[in-house]
């Protein structure tokens, strides 16, 4: 119990924000929490993190820590232009990589945190906005900040990886030999077991995205030097490809036809700021969202459901500084490395924290 503590206590604290740097309030005292300066912004759709737990009794947390460490981006700049007068359409980049762990700590003897996801990517993300407000800006300019911002947006990972860290052969049927490790005796096609105490895990991928956004910047207080989105919503797709040989620790013969090399996704979210839940009219979440993704797996054994469909719904009230509630129902191929033979049917719910929570569009006149 004193492990399990320790451990849940950490990753809450490596997931909580600092105050200051959470919180502008300072500077800025009129818009809270959900602000940051404009060249804070690494990710233009952050993955996020997370410390919850399942309705499956068997773990006693798990944990999704994303940190985004920037290389090189103009998005600052642009998020200024786009609110010009002319109504320019812009160009935005951001370069940058993140060294995303997956951990699951086991209800078991000791609470082994077993066989973590180690799932480092760089990123490079294109963006395209304009200004679609109808308003005049020589009769109206203040109605160019209520928008609404088209922003096509495409991201590019041209080099993820997705391991465990573990030496052992991946299936119990396999014995290492020089190396290498080959089936004692030869297992029968599809009744392979994993080894998830310490069977080597390990993929390479290439991913593509296309996303469309409308972002409604607020323009309703002229006191501001910056307009904060009040709302979002998305729709966008992506495809991924493991392929053999692509570089060290990519997919191997014996993994590729079970895991699923190819995978589109296709997803979907509404994000609200100031919103009020119906029954609870003096709570306010300072952004919440909904979110729809499914996943199309193609290539993998045939005990995987082809489908996995993720379905989540946050509130992050507006003075924790960046963290809030999550719940997400889960169903279809398990992404925890080595359990990849397995299909999970799972309610999940805890805290996350999301480092770029809305955008901030500086404006020109300041």
């Amino acid at each position: 119990m004193t492990t399990r503590m320790i451990v849940a206590l950490y990753a809450a604290l490596v997931l909580a924000p600092a105050p200051a740097a959470a919180q502008d309030e300072g500077s800025f005292p009129r818009v809270g929490s959900f602000t940051f300066l404009a060249d804070e912004k690494v990710s233009l759709d952050s993955d996020g993190s997370y410390l919850f737990q399942h309705s499956d009794g068997q773990l006693v947390f798990e944990a999704q820590l994303a940190p985004d460490v920037r290389i090189v981006d103009n998005v600052s700049r642009q998020l200024q232009r786009v609110l010009e007068p002319g109504k320019p359409r812009v160009f935005a980049y951001s370069v940058f990589g993140t060294f995303l762990v997956r951990l699951r700590m086991f209800d078991t003897t000791s609470s082994p945190v077993r066989t973590p996801s180690y799932m480092p990517k760089g990123t490079v993300q294109l963006a395209w906005l304009k200004n679609l407000s109808k308003a005049d800006p020589d009769t109206a300019p203040e109605a160019l900040l209520n928008g609404p911002i088209e922003m096509w947006l495409v991201s590019a990972i041209p080099f993820g990886h997705h391991s465990n860290g573990q030496d052992g052969c991946l299936f119990t049927t396999q014995v290492r030999v020089d190396d290498e490790c080959v089936p004692e005796p030869p297992p029968n096609p599809g009744s392979e077991t994993v080894n998830k105490v310490d069977g080597s895990f390990s993929t390479n991928y290439i991913r593509m995205g296309l996303q469309y956004r409308r972002l409604y910047p607020r323009g309703d207080d002229p006191g501001d030097i910056r307009s904060i989105t009040r709302r979002e919503w998305g729709v966008g797709a992506s495809l991924e490809l493991n392929p053999s040989g692509y570089l060290g620790g990519s997919i191997s013969d014996t993994l590729r036809p079970l895991y699923g090399p190819t995978r589109l996704g296709i997803r979907g979210d509404v994000v609200v700021g100031n919103w009020h839940p119906p029954l609870l009219r003096r709570f306010t979440c300072g952004r919440a969202w909904a979110d729809l993704s499914l996943k199309f797996i193609y290539g993998a054994a045939d005990s995987v459901d082809t489908v996995a469909t993720s379905v989540e719904a946050a509130c992050l009230p507006g003075n924790w500084g960046g963290a809030g509630l999550f719940v997400r129902y889960y169903r279809g191929q398990d992404y925890y490395n080595a359990s990849f033979l397995e299909n999970i049917n799972r309610l999940q719910f805890g805290v996350t924290f999301m480092h770029g929570r809305f955008l901030a569009f500086p404006l020109a006149s300041n």
